[in-house]
C-alpha cells in the first residue's frame, strides 16, 4: 500500500500513526507510557475497581475466617493471620495483574470493556498469574534466603538486594505476558526477560515512577474516605461504623489504585518493546480496522 502523505498548514506532513486507543500504535516514549496508563485508568478505573471488589471481599472474608477458627481453637490469632494476610494479598495481587491485562488490550484498541467481560477474561489465566507471580518471588527472594539459610551472617543477606531489584526489573512483565499471551509461569519469565533485555534501566525507571505516582494517589484517595467516616456523614450509621464503613471502601479504592496503575504502565512497555521488536504495532491496527 502506497505510503499517504497529509498537507496541513501550509506544510507537508508524514502520515499519523493510528491511535484507537490510549496509545499511537507506535514505539512510545516514556511520557506516552505513563500518558497512556493514567488514560487507561480514567477510562476504566471504574470498572477495574468493581471486577476487583469480589477478591477483596473474599481476602477480608479469608482474614475473618483465620481469626475466627483461631479463636475457636484457642490459638493465637497472630499465627494464623500472618499466612492467611499472606495468601489473601498474593491472591489479590494476581487478580489485579489479570484485571489489568484484560483492560490493557481493550484499551489499546479502544473498545469498551464491561465488569462481566473483564472477569470472564480474567478468570481462566489467573491461576497462570499467580503461578508467575510465585515464581518471580522465589527468585527475588531465593539468594537472600540461601545466605540465610547456610546460616552467614544477615548483613550478606542485604547485600544480595541489587540481585533481587536486577531479577524484579527482569521479570516485571511476566505477569502481563502471561495474562495476554496464555503463556505458562516460566514461559511467562523467559518471555519477560527477553523483552527487558537491552532495556532494563528504561523499565525500571518508568515501573519505579508508576509505582511512586500509584502510592501518592492511593494515599490520597483514602483520605476523603477517612474523613467522612470521621464526620459521619451518613447519619443512619452510627459513628464507629461508619468510620469502619468509609476506611474499608477508601482502603478497596485505594488498593485497586496501588495495585492496578503500576501494572498497567508494565503492560504498556511490554506492548511497546513487542512494538518496537516485533512488529505490533501492524498486528494492532490490523485488528482494530476489523472491528
Amino acid at each position: 500500500m502506497a505510503e499517504q502523505w497529509t498537507h496541513w498548514g501550509g506544510g507537508w506532513l508524514p502520515p499519523q500513526p493510528p491511535k484507537p486507543g490510549v496509545i499511537s500504535l507506535r514505539p512510545l516514549k516514556s511520557g506516552d507510557i505513563l500518558g497512556g496508563a493514567f488514560a487507561a485508568l480514567g477510562r476504566y478505573g471504574s470498572r477495574l475497581v468493581a471486577a476487583m471488589l469480589p477478591g477483596q471481599l473474599g481476602a477480608l472474608l479469608l482474614l475473618a475466617a483465620a481469626v475466627g477458627g483461631a479463636l475457636a481453637l484457642g490459638v493465637r490469632p497472630v499465627t494464623v493471620l500472618v499466612p492467611a494476610a499472606a495468601l489473601a494479598t498474593l491472591l489479590t495481587c494476581a487478580l489485579a495483574a489479570t484485571l489489568t491485562a484484560a483492560v490493557l488490550r481493550e484499551a489499546v484498541l479502544g473498545r469498551p470493556a464491561a465488569v462481566r467481560t473483564l472477569l470472564r477474561a480474567a478468570r481462566p489465566r489467573l491461576a497462570a498469574v499467580l503461578g508467575t507471580q510465585l515464581l518471580v518471588l522465589a527468585a527475588l527472594a531465593g539468594p537472600g534466603a540461601a545466605v540465610l539459610a547456610a546460616g552467614l551472617p544477615p548483613l550478606l543477606a542485604a547485600a544480595t538486594l541489587p540481585v533481587a531489584l536486577g531479577l524484579g526489573v527482569l521479570f516485571v512483565l511476566a505477569p502481563t505476558a502471561a495474562a495476554y499471551e496464555g503463556l505458562g509461569p516460566v514461559a511467562a519469565l523467559r518471555r519477560s526477560a527477553g523483552l527487558v533485555r537491552g532495556a532494563w534501566w528504561r523499565t525500571f525507571g518508568i515501573t519505579a515512577l508508576a509505582a511512586v505516582i500509584a502510592a501518592g494517589a492511593a494515599y490520597a484517595v483514602q483520605l476523603p474516605f477517612a474523613f467522612a467516616g470521621a464526620l459521619s456523614l451518613v447519619p443512619a450509621i452510627d459513628g464507629g461504623l461508619a468510620h469502619a464503613t468509609f476506611a474499608a471502601l477508601g482502603g478497596m479504592v485505594a488498593q485497586t489504585l496501588l495495585l492496578c496503575f503500576p501494572q498497567l504502565a508494565a503492560g504498556l512497555v511490554y506492548v511497546d518493546r513487542r512494538i518496537r521488536r516485533e512488529g505490533l504495532a501492524a498486528e494492532l491496527t490490523r485488528e482494530s480496522e476489523a472491528a
